[in-house]
């Protein structure tokens, strides 16, 4: 079962708006480096809505490549229609992904009630050899699953055995208390209340990379029941945190930022539609990059 510290990949542009896979290159190498858990992609923090189904594929490769099967792959899939979804199915099993991520497939007036029923569809697309699970960010998009809803799904497949979640801590805590034991929940949130979700139950998280050097060193004091020391070196990327998380638009905005200028990039193009960066962000960015020091 994977677990840990599974960053999240950024998706870097070139001033043509095309993927820049130099950096995309240079990220997951870093992500390898750091002596992650895994590397998991396509997620919100990917700007998975802004691209289109070959440059999915592309950045499913790539990761697959570069990581050479030495870390644990997590893809996580949606697309425009069912089609999208089982041809990314398909080549998610190609690479060996060892968990498969659902979002749900959103459009107009999309319901909780759809997202069930769309989950209950797909999910039995998947081989039966693969960690399958769902994104269940509601706080964040707005529709998702309820516990009993999570519960039907874990009793139909054998293999859907792992959710990710989006929410605060004592809400996961609630979740983990009403699943069975062997149904994983892995957190988000850019890495919010780290120390508190492993407190919760969680067996993992999947941050956006900015803090990832700091959130294996969390991991590893937890582990070793330093929670008093996990806790003070939160404190330390806790502002960074917050500042890049008061939305996803701006996690891809000013995170990739901070995650940028700590690689040593200084300059970062951004894709349409979203937040775009003022001078006084783009300032900030640079400080808490430099706060954190280079990776």
């Amino acid at each position: 079962m994977i677990k840990g510290i599974i960053p999240m990949t950024y998706c870097f542009f070139n001033k043509n708006n095309t993927i820049d896979l130099n950096i995309m290159h240079e990220q997951i190498s870093l992500i390898k480096k750091l002596g992650s858990n895994g590397i998991a992609c396509l997620g919100l923090a990917t700007e998975v809505n802004k691209l289109d189904f070959v440059e999915k594929k592309k950045i499913i490769e790539l990761v697959a490549k570069i990581s050479n099967g030495s870390l644990p792959l997590v893809v996580t899939i949606s697309g425009k229609n069912v089609t999208e979804y089982k041809k990314l199915i398909e080549i998610a099993h190609f690479y060996d992904a060892s968990w498969i991520v659902f979002q749900p497939m959103l459009k107009k007036n999309t319901t909780d009630k759809d997202c069930f029923d769309f989950f209950n569809k797909i999910i039995g697309l998947v081989n039966k050899k693969t960690l399958v699970g769902v994104q269940n960010a509601k706080e964040y998009i707005g529709v998702g699953l309820e516990s009993p809803e999570i519960i039907t799904l874990y009793k139909k497949f054998s293999n859907f055995r792992a959710i990710k979640g989006e929410a605060s801590a004592t809400l996961i805590q609630s979740d983990i208390t009403q699943y069975p034991k062997n149904l994983k929940v892995f957190n988000g949130r850019g890495g919010q209340e780290i120390v508190d979700n492993f407190l919760a139950g969680c067996s993992g998280i999947i941050p956006s990379l900015e803090g990832v050097d700091f959130f294996l060193k969390i991991y590893k004091l937890i582990q070793e029941k330093k929670i008093s020391e996990a806790r003070k070196l939160y404190k330390k990327i806790l502002p960074s945190i917050v500042f890049s998380m008061q939305s996803i638009d701006s996690l891809v905005c000013y995170g990739k930022r901070i995650c940028a200028y700590r690689m040593g990039i200084k300059k970062i193009y951004d894709r349409s539609p979203g937040l775009k960066p003022t001078n006084f962000g783009i300032k900030l960015s640079k400080q808490f990059a430099n706060d954190l020091g280079k990776f």
